[in-house]
């Protein structure tokens, strides 16, 4: 799962903090912020280190108080650097690394959106106008702000549904979508799984209190028997192995989710087959890719 900070008032994240959320969600991280005269600034890609400097040789001594940080987990297009969030809303979707003082918005995403196939489907069939659709790598959230700019961000995120959240970087500030975010040292965020916490771990019949990171466990460790056997029944159905478990379980995964976790990335390659026909099937008819 990926994270969203959302910085509005100048109250940065501290390199420790960012270092946790990078360690729950490795796959890449950026850092975009609105500049004083409306336009926004992005660099993706990079690593927590990075962006501490960023925001403090930069964004700080220039006075710049709102800013979006995410930390991607890969699952929809895999493990890509142009695939790290934020996203132009714009109709070409650029996969740039980096852009300094653009007009266009910006999309993050933290979430899974199964249905991104059959909504840029929809839209292309019930279309009454020529249109160009982005080429490279796709991704749902991509798909998202492809969406958000044909039919406007609130159109895109009323389809958007479940456990989902958006957070749009515009010239007046942030705009946030979805239900459950929660706060974190003065800033708000999709999801707290990075926080360090204190918890409770059951070794079968055994109760022993540890300190961690959420996630940040030998996952399989701690499994009970029952745990065990559900295991072993995913190994079996799906052909992974136990390190392949542990690094899906490393995010905070339970076990017993797994075998639902698979089952949408599964379906989800079927629908990038799917998408990529429907594409060729569209500029075929002359709505070419542009």
């Amino acid at each position: 799962m990926c994270v969203i900070i959302c910085i509005d008032d100048g109250n940065y994240p501290s390199k420790k903090t960012l270092k946790s959320a990078e360690d729950m969600n490795s796959h890449g991280g950026s850092i975009a912020w609105l500049n004083k005269d409306g336009t926004k600034s992005y660099k993706k890609g990079i690593k927590s280190g990075e962006i501490s400097k960023i925001i403090n040789k930069q964004l700080i001594p220039k006075g710049i108080k709102t800013a979006i940080i995410h930390f991607r987990i890969a699952s929809v297009g895999g493990v890509k650097r142009n695939l790290n969030h934020p996203f132009e809303i714009s109709n070409k979707v650029e996969l740039n690394m980096e852009n300094y003082n653009t007009t266009k918005d910006l999309l993050f995403h933290n979430g899974t959106w199964t249905e991104y196939t059959d909504a840029l489907v929809e839209y292309l069939r019930t279309s009454k106008k020529t249109v160009t659709i982005p080429r490279g790598n796709y991704s749902d959230s991509r798909i998202m702000a492809y969406l958000a700019h044909k039919m406007g961000v609130k159109g895109m995120a009323k389809q958007v549904t479940g456990w989902n959240k958006v957070a749009v970087l515009t010239s007046k500030g942030i705009h946030k979508y979805g239900e459950g975010w929660c706060s974190y040292k003065g800033n708000k965020v999709s999801n707290n799984y990075f926080v360090p916490m204190k918890s409770h771990q059951t070794f079968g019949d055994s109760f022993t209190p540890t300190t961690h990171f959420k996630g940040d466990v030998d996952a399989l460790g701690y499994l009970n028997s029952d745990e065990l056997i559900e295991m072993t029944n995913v190994m079996d159905m799906y052909g992974v192995s136990e390190e392949e478990i542990a690094d899906m379980m490393s995010d905070g995964t339970s076990i017993y989710d797994i075998s639902h976790r698979l089952d949408i990335e599964e379906d989800m390659a079927i629908r990038k087959m799917d998408l990529e026909e429907e594409i060729q099937y569209y500029n075929e008819l002359g709505l070419h890719a542009n």
